[in-house]
């Protein structure tokens, strides 16, 4: 792993990564970086810059090689020691993230999922389901390291306090609410009323009616 990356590059080489594991590497084993940009709609400017500060070059004839590029990533990115996850009050969206991640070669596993309303056994394959009344106590002895949290927002205040209680070192923040949470715990915010209201301003601004 490198250490101080920039935020939104690790956020782009994930993007990367995520984009050239479903590429036709055998039909095209180079990628330039303005097609890699194309793909994500993204300046290639920022391909370039990221990959340099991986210490990644590529040929400038040839492009990037993917598989190494992919490895590289790897390195970058990921921590050498598998780190665990788990999901408060998410399904369908959690069942998604667990089979990417969920495979022999990753760095975060999904090991558990809880919810609000009655305690089922298993609410996808291979992860245990458990009532939020246990969170504290399962989070500290699976050793739980990431949350990703999603829960109404009536609740997420109170919640949230008890995930930072059982020793989580980073939130993955899918509620309306804006968390405060300490120093040591880092945060992201993912606001998805924000990203649907900008979906909808983009695909409807030239159909009604300006002011």
């Amino acid at each position: 792993m490198i250490n101080n990356l920039p935020a939104n590059t690790v956020e782009r080489l994930s993007l990367y990564r995520r984009i050239l594991l479903n590429f036709p590497i055998q039909e095209k084993p180079n990628i330039h970086s303005h097609q890699l940009a194309h793909l994500l709609k993204i300046n290639p400017a920022h391909v370039r810059r990221d990959l340099m500060l991986i210490g990644f070059t590529g040929d400038i004839h040839k492009g990037y090689d993917i598989q190494s590029l992919i490895k590289s990533i790897g390195q970058a990115i990921d921590c050498i020691h598998i780190q665990k996850v788990a999901f408060v009050g998410i399904g369908d969206l959690g069942r998604a993230v667990a089979d990417y991640f969920n495979h022999q070669d990753a760095k975060l596993k999904v090991v558990a999922t809880f919810r609000i309303n009655d305690e089922p056994t298993v609410q996808f394959q291979d992860v245990k389901c458990y009532n939020i009344s246990r969170m504290k106590q399962i989070m500290r002895k699976e050793k739980i390291e990431l949350c990703v949290l999603a829960v109404p927002s009536s609740f997420a205040e109170d919640i949230s306090k008890v995930v930072i209680d059982s020793g989580v070192k980073g939130i993955l923040n899918f509620t309306s609410v804006h968390l405060k949470v300490p120093d040591t715990i880092y945060i992201e915010h993912y606001d998805m009323i924000s990203k649907l209201e900008k979906l909808a301003y983009f695909t409807n601004k030239d159909n009604c009616p300006g002011k």
